[in-house]
């Protein structure tokens, strides 16, 4: 009988060794996955980030009254649910652009009411986006930034 059992220590550790090697495997692929999703949500976070910090800027360029260009400000601009350009071509929307190390952000202003803005902020980081709007109000002739929507 102990003929027939030789050579077969080296087969349980070949079988052994085949399934630490599956299971490592496995887990090296469970973690590649857990870090590309910690990659996108990095990168979703920062366009988030960026989407806001457009908003903001444009907030206080505005109440600051140095939002101007290309002939148009805040006062030219029409309520939106006119028509999008009235009879002397006067546009409902206003764009505004920034430029910073990790990308492009562009804002466009829309006037929602006679009091009231609707400043759309998207940008870029790596391959997300994000789209926030802000919403300004005047009050007794002074802009400020009322709140947030987020998309």
């Amino acid at each position: 009988m102990k003929k027939k059992l030789k050579g077969s220590a080296l087969l349980w550790a070949v079988c052994a060794l085949l399934i630490v090697v599956f299971v490592l495997t496995g887990l090296l692929a469970l973690n590649k996955t857990y870090a590309e999703e910690e990659v996108n949500n990095i990168a979703a976070r920062r366009a988030e980030y960026l989407a806001r910090s457009g908003v903001e800027l444009t907030a206080d360029m505005i109440m600051n009254n140095k939002l101007v260009g290309d002939g148009k400000n805040i006062d030219t601009l029409v309520v939106s649910s006119q028509d999008p350009k009235n009879k002397e071509g006067i546009d409902s929307k206003l764009e505004v652009k920034f430029n910073t190390e990790d990308g492009e952000i562009k804002v466009i202003i829309e006037r929602v009411g006679v009091d009231m803005l609707s400043i759309k902020s998207y940008a870029e980081a790596g391959y997300m986006n994000r789209t926030i709007t802000g919403v300004m109000e005047r009050k007794s002739n002074i802009w400020g930034l009322t709140g947030y929507v987020t998309n």
